[in-house]
């Protein structure tokens, strides 16, 4: 995750086949498969992104959450 961190400051991220830690929803690495720093583009990528032999997906945030992404994403 570090290398992720690191090659995508600041952004969200959405890892296929993550590597799970032990404890629950903790990702520890995997294949960034989109990127975006806005949250709201980063949706929509998401929505039209599909790649069936992807099994597994998680979504990350690299950076510290800003106050405004606190809340929840609009029909949460």
């Amino acid at each position: 995750m570090a290398e992720i961190e690191t090659k995508y400051p600041n952004q969200w991220v959405l890892i296929a086949n993550p590597k799970m830690g032990r404890k629950p929803k903790w990702v520890l690495g995997g294949h960034v498969v989109l990127h975006s720093p806005d949250r709201a583009e980063f949706l929509r990528l998401l929505g039209e992104w599909d790649d069936p032999e992807v099994k597994h997906t998680a979504s990350w945030y690299t950076g510290k959450f800003p106050e405004e992404e606190l809340l929840p994403a609009p029909g949460c």
